[in-house]
């Protein structure tokens, strides 16, 4: 008995620390507007994410026009991202993979959409592609350009 009200403590403390640390999206983008360099290509992908993943309750929710408009948020935090991630140097292939996953996640969001819903996100879908293959040819040059675009 004794183990098990420690180890439920151990778990409420731990759970009371996760709390603690999470940010609201609201903490994060100041942070990533703040910040500089690799950090912010960093904590602007978190955001695109975190926004992604907001704009995918709003449609399953029936809030469209929300929806789409955290999808400009999205690719204008990738934008964002890649260009601190160019203009530092610094967090490039980082940068480069998490725009591929968040291309791929808003890409099956998007075919998830009635017809009629799925364009613009597939217009973000082709501009965060397009971000990562700016940022594959800053990296390795014009051979590195992506042979497989969804």
């Amino acid at each position: 008995m004794r183990a098990w009200v420690s180890c439920a403590t151990v778990l409420m403390l731990l759970a009371g620390i996760t709390i603690a640390r999470a940010e609201t999206a609201g903490e994060l983008k100041a942070r990533c507007d703040a910040s500089h360099g690799g950090d912010q290509a960093k904590l602007c992908l978190e955001y695109a994410w975190l926004a992604l993943q907001n704009a995918d309750s709003l449609y399953t929710s029936g809030d469209v026009d929300k929806a789409q408009a955290e999808i400009q948020q999205v690719v204008a935090y990738a934008k964002k991202g890649a260009d601190a991630a160019t203009e530092s140097g610094k967090q490039l292939k980082q940068t480069e993979i998490k725009l591929r996953k968040l291309a791929e996640h808003m890409h099956d969001v998007g075919e998830s959409l009635s017809f009629e819903d799925r364009q613009p996100v597939r217009d973000a879908v082709n501009q965060v592609q397009q971000l990562r293959s700016d940022l594959m040819v800053k990296m390795w040059g014009p051979q590195a350009e992506p042979k497989g675009k969804s």
